[in-house]
């Protein structure tokens, strides 16, 4: 992917795959829905509706308003189709994000069904008719005591009878290289 958005969408996007053997039991990507993120994805999809100014001013707000709370975008693939259940109360998987005050769990996850749209596949080429899309939202989290907190690293792991799948962002590092 080339341009602006695609070069934020590679800052963004981590990806991990788990084997036992030679077998591929779950390959994994993983976009953080970063403030920056959303930003460059709010002028790509009104550049692609080709959107005047206040109408794009309206999708960037409502993206914004969408991942207030942390949020990530990850595409599954499993062999195994009833692993691939994020989204299920009674999961076979646990997923925790942690921002540096610990480990908390989503509050809703949403599972995007194939065929996928074609604005979800230009924004996520990596998309395919064999995975499955879920977007994550966790709560939002209250700094001990009152005070103010930055999250420097993002650390989410989803793990199960499968195995264990762990993504990393360094957000200093990030905004370091700005």
């Amino acid at each position: 992917m080339e341009g602006p958005y695609g070069r934020e969408l590679l800052k963004w996007v981590r990806k991990t795959s788990l084997y036992s053997g030679l077998e591929t039991r779950a390959f994994c990507r993983v976009v953080y829905l970063s403030y920056d993120m959303i930003d460059a994805q709010a002028k790509q999809i009104s550049s692609m509706r080709a959107e005047l100014p206040d109408e794009a001013a309206r999708t960037r707000e409502k993206l914004h308003r969408e991942t207030a709370t942390p949020t990530v975008f990850a595409i599954l693939y499993t062999p195994d189709k009833g692993a691939n259940d994020w989204e299920a109360k009674d999961s076979v998987w646990r997923i925790a994000i942690n921002l540096g005050l610990g480990q908390i769990e989503p509050q809703r996850i949403e599972r995007l069904e194939r065929p996928f749209n074609a604005e979800l596949r230009a924004l996520y080429p990596y998309l395919d008719d064999y995975s499955v899309a879920y977007v994550i939202h966790f709560p939002a989290q209250e700094a001990p005591g009152g005070l103010h907190f930055t999250p420097t690293e993002v650390t989410m792991i989803a793990a199960g009878a499968l195995g264990k799948m762990e993504f990393k962002w360094d957000l200093q590092a990030m905004a370091a290289a700005k």
